[in-house]
């Protein structure tokens, strides 16, 4: 399973060597939260990704030798994901799946989505981190070029001892390898560069309408066209002059990253243009190219970083989605709505799947049924670790979890609304209770 690819057809394998391999991860943190505000452009993009996955099954195989990225295809596990990533718009930058493992934020096992990258190590005795990977399609399964033998398949991750013995960690990195919502300038910044590979001609002179560049005029034409104005340098040591010194450990998006032409040289021969997390889109003499900051060749040769612009931030509220709205109309109904076995507007008595029948229809949304069983049948099933304001949760009262009898609706930070049967009132509980974790079935999105 593991990577070794030789063919010159993948032109990353001039940079990507496996030598000098970065300390395992540390798994402190946990991607609980989506702090780009792009949680339903991830999940869209993650059914893309899936979309594509699976309709390459039975016509690429296995390869550590070979990539072809046209029929019939050949990869590897790793560059498997690096073209489904790249062919729907998400640049992962490496083929290694041990920098693709850096990547993104750690995620428990217990809180996978779809799209997480999911890693899993055979061989303990090398210094190598993970020997493959997998991309994480949702009900414990993973899509996969897997071997040989099997080339792409859909493997439950409780199937063989390979996945339950050998699972390393996972990886998210949809949030973070995409756009922030709204876009902010680095996100733009970026953007631009990205559409401009394969388009632009790199050599001595500056062309904008042949889009023909130096290294520092198509950083500079990027940015102008952005409203960033770097002035008219035309030489890497002579930009690198701009704006304010950044860390290697604070890099934002937008930032630029000077490197030399030598280790231990202190002249800048490449400029790069920070991606976001530890990419770097550098145009050099071979056209304009994606990498890792991981790999030696530019992590030895890094000299310093600048940061040329300041993102503007809005003082103005930010709107309220239809999700807060609902959650907000559902909390102020505390001390008003009441449990019973009737459905009554007028004196705010519901059962459980009436309380969301009733603040759903307030709200535009029709959940067609007032009976939780059957309610439970509409909107997108969505997974407990993937709960968003405003889901609809469906929950037994025998503390088996089977048999769906009550409803109520996610509030967020790991609370759910919902009329209790035993005081009447309606309550904010913690889906850690132990009636709830005894009684959670399902949970369903129709926002």
């Amino acid at each position: 399973m593991k990577k070794r690819i030789v063919t010159t057809t993948l032109a990353l394998a001039l940079t990507f060597s496996s030598v000098g391999m970065p300390s395992p991860i540390n798994e402190v943190s946990a991607a609980t939260t989506n702090v780009y505000n792009n949680q339903a452009a991830v999940e869209a993009k993650a059914d893309e990704l899936i979309q594509l996955g699976k309709s390459l099954i039975g016509k690429a195989t296995y390869s550590n030798t070979e990539y072809k990225a046209t029929y019939p295809y050949k990869f590897s596990c790793a560059t498997f994901l690096m073209y489904i990533f790249e062919k729907s718009g998400v640049d992962i930058a490496t083929y290694n799946e041990n920098y693709m493992m850096q990547q993104g934020t750690y995620v428990a096992k217990s809180q996978l989505q779809k799209g997480d990258l999911v890693f899993f190590d055979a061989n303990k005795t090398d210094n190598e981190p993970s020997d493959h990977v997998a991309m994480y399609i949702g009900d414990n399964k993973v899509l996969h070029m897997a071997d040989p033998k099997q080339h792409i398949v859909i493997t439950d991750m409780a199937s063989k001892p390979y996945y339950t013995d050998n699972y390393v960690t996972a990886r998210r990195v949809l949030p973070s390898l995409m756009s922030a919502n709204p876009a902010t300038k680095g996100d733009k910044i970026v953007e631009t560069s990205y559409s401009l590979i394969n388009k632009v001609t790199m050599g001595s002179v500056n062309d904008e309408t042949a889009l023909r560049f130096t290294a520092p005029g198509f950083v500079n034409y990027v940015y102008k066209t952005n409203g960033v104005n770097l002035g008219s340098s035309t030489s890497v040591k002579e930009q690198m002059k701009a704006g304010t010194t950044v860390s290697r450990s604070n890099l934002k998006k937008g930032d630029l990253v000077y490197l030399s032409s030598s280790i231990g040289s202190t002249t800048p021969s490449l400029v790069g243009i920070y991606a976001g997390d530890h990419r770097i889109i550098v145009p050099n003499s071979n056209g304009v190219l994606t990498r890792v900051l991981f790999v030696d060749y530019y992590s030895q040769r890094f000299l310093t970083a600048k940061r040329v612009f300041t993102e503007t931030v809005s003082t103005a509220p930010v709107a309220e989605t239809q999700a807060d709205k609902l959650v907000q109309f559902a909390a102020n109904l505390t001390g008003k709505a009441k449990f019973g076995y009737t459905y009554n507007e007028s004196t705010l008595t519901f059962t459980g799947a009436g309380f969301t029948y009733y603040v759903f229809k307030k709200h535009g949304i029709d959940l067609k049924y007032k009976l939780a069983s059957r309610q439970a049948t509409v909107g997108q099933t969505v997974s407990k670790a993937n709960l968003q304001k405003g889901d609809v949760i469906y929950f037994s009262l025998d503390n088996k979890g089977t048999n769906i009898t009550h409803a109520g609706i996610y509030q967020g930070n790991n609370k759910v609304l919902i009329l209790s049967t035993s005081t009447k009132e309606l309550v904010s509980l913690d889906l850690n209770s132990d009636w709830a974790m005894k009684n959670y079935v399902i949970a369903k999105r129709s926002l």
